[in-house]
């Protein structure tokens, strides 16, 4: 069975055509129906909004992992003896509602920083220093037994005297 080309749809000697927005395929009612559906032509009409697409999206992931790296150079120039006790004054505020650093705190890409691309996002530009989200999950880990998304925004209890007990002592 041979499939036709027509305009950016594919459209098959069986009339089913496949949606140019999110590839279902589909018997059409009309024969100049290319979408699936109305939400589908109306979202393939707007424009994607991604940092490629828009200035506004893109100076927003600018400030947002500029802020990040930031975080992160501070937290590292502390000595070692210092860093827990800044850690949890950093979940504390995000716990207690500051938005934008529950999103640094737990986002995904500075959670999973890419080996081959992202070394752009680590503090010091070393694999050898971790993005603030990783040290915050390291934390979080240690001190709740709990992932840093759930612990900043608030999903469980803070331990059950209120205190953050360290293991070794």
């Amino acid at each position: 069975m041979k499939d036709l080309i027509e305009d950016d749809f594919m459209i098959g000697l069986d009339g089913r055509r496949a949606c140019p927005n999110c590839g279902h395929v589909f018997l059409p009612r009309r024969p100049n129906m290319k979408f699936c559906c109305a939400n589908c032509r109306k979202a393939h009409s707007r424009g994607k909004r991604n940092s490629f697409n828009s200035r506004t999206t893109a100076r927003k992931n600018t400030e947002f992992f500029d802020t990040a790296l930031l975080m992160g150079n501070r937290y590292y120039d502390l000595p070692p003896y210092e860093r827990d006790g800044h850690m949890m004054e950093l979940i504390a505020e995000a716990r207690a509602g500051n938005t934008k650093l529950r999103e640094i705190l737990s986002n995904w890409k500075l959670l999973h920083p890419n080996p081959n691309h992202d070394r752009w996002m680590l503090p010091r530009g070393a694999w050898s220093y971790r993005t603030i989200a990783q040290e915050a999950e390291r934390y979080c880990w240690k001190y709740w037994k709990a992932d840093v998304a759930d612990v900043v925004y608030a999903r469980v209890p803070e331990p059950p005297t209120g205190e953050i007990e360290d293991d070794e002592g």
